[in-house]
């Protein structure tokens, strides 16, 4: 019996999804609200765990996180313990075209990062952490962009993610009468790769790992595209692009994307301004 490792889970998860695509995209069953759960159970996240639980053999568990929990799919080998985690990001696409959150999405509470933590038992154990990015039609019935990523290629900083996951507090006694609360709870904006106007994800089915995973496999002769991702430091980390949608024309050479998210770096600081409600003077009687 095959011995899977941390490539193999992902690629058997990635061609699950694009076995079934169509003219349009991957086309998605959505169940509805009354049939999933909790109101924090999104249908789409349901979905994307059945569809995990199908592609993979009957030696993995799969488990849904539960809500407000990072990552939120855990699959795990039964037969050698290893275990993958998979967060999943999901914008529907407006009716022009385009995406409705432009170069950055939100991370609420807990920044992205290559690694999670989840308990096995009383233990913590550290796991690599792959996301899910998916832009759905206006009507959310077909996956027009899926991005599957090593969560390392939106940040590789482990420590930070820790300190972001657990910097949220709450005040209590708050207000006059101490009958308050503020729940401090940080929101975190990183690069969007379902942004529309990165042309090299929009509108693909891909597959997005460290270069160095895919050596001496085949699916390295294989890839389109290598990203290289420049730290602030001057350090580079080199990416492939797989996208078994599209056949790669034999001894084409990859070709080389920088700075694919420098358009983030160029934001700048806003000013939060409390606003006042303005209304007309009144009126002098003459």
């Amino acid at each position: 019996m095959k011995v899977y490792n941390e490539i193999d889970i992902v690629l058997a998860i990635y061609r699950g999804f694009i076995s079934k695509r169509m003219a349009d995209g991957i086309p998605v069953w959505i169940r509805p609200n009354a049939t999933v759960g909790t109101v924090q159970d999104d249908p789409f996240d349901c979905w994307v765990e059945e569809e995990v639980k199908r592609v993979l053999p009957s030696t993995f568990e799969v488990f849904h996180s539960g809500k407000l929990t990072t990552p939120d799919i855990i699959v795990r080998d039964k037969q050698s313990g290893l275990i993958v985690g998979l967060e999943i990001k999901k914008l529907i696409q407006q009716k022009n075209g385009k995406d409705p959150r432009g170069m950055t999405i939100d991370y609420n509470s807990c920044l992205p990062c290559g690694k999670a933590m989840v308990k096995v038992g009383g233990d913590t154990v550290i796991v690599p952490c792959y996301y899910l990015f998916a832009l759905m039609s206006p009507d959310n019935h077909v996956m027009q962009t899926m991005i599957l990523l090593d969560g390392d290629f939106i940040n590789y900083d482990f420590e930070l993610h820790k300190e972001a996951k657990y910097s949220n507090t709450t005040e209590y006694e708050h207000g006059p009468y101490g009958e308050g609360s503020v729940r401090h709870r940080k929101m975190y904006t990183y690069p969007n790769p379902l942004n529309t106007q990165i042309e090299t994800f929009h509108l693909r089915q891909i597959l997005i790992v460290k270069k160095n995973a895919l050596e001496g496999r085949k699916e390295a002769s294989k890839a389109h595209e290598q990203i290289v991702r420049t730290d602030k430091f001057g350090n580079d980390f080199y990416y492939l692009l797989i996208d078994e949608t599209r056949r790669k024309a034999f001894g084409n050479e990859l070709t080389t994307l920088t700075g694919i998210f420098d358009a983030c770096k160029q934001r700048k600081p806003k000013e939060r301004v409390a606003y006042i409600p303005e209304i007309p003077k009144l009126k002098t009687a003459e």
